[in-house]
């Protein structure tokens, strides 16, 4: 979530819809989570200047230092992982992942149901 706020926010914060809407959870799930980093003073919930039943989220200076940091290690061991694959493998290999997880959705939902 810190990755999704930290990638979303251009400066003046981000909504709890945008970080929900990035990772695919429901709204209230970001906003007990938010609050809950709020209070280990991970980020910054602050009122919308534009409306003021939104909060804009927003890192605190000492987890956007750490997150630079590990930034180049996780762009390394990205590098690593992906050693030998080419853009066109990597585009087939997300298009079959996205698959499985539509799929694994549906087999889910079919479980809940009784009907598997």
């Amino acid at each position: 979530m810190l990755m999704a706020i930290d990638e979303l926010d251009q400066g003046s914060g981000v909504s709890g819809i945008a970080v929900a809407n990035k990772l695919g959870f429901h709204p209230a799930f970001i906003t007990t989570q938010t609050k809950k980093l709020e209070q280990l003073e991970f980020l910054i919930r602050a009122t919308s200047p534009d409306d003021a039943r939104f909060l804009q989220i927003s890192l605190t200076p000492k987890v956007r230092t750490e997150i630079a940091k590990l930034s180049d290690k996780r762009q390394a061991v990205n590098s690593t992982i992906l050693n030998g694959l080419d853009e066109e493998s990597l585009v087939y290999l997300n298009k079959r992942l996205n698959a499985i997880a539509k799929n694994s959705r549906l087999a889910s939902q079919k479980l809940s149901l009784g009907l598997l």
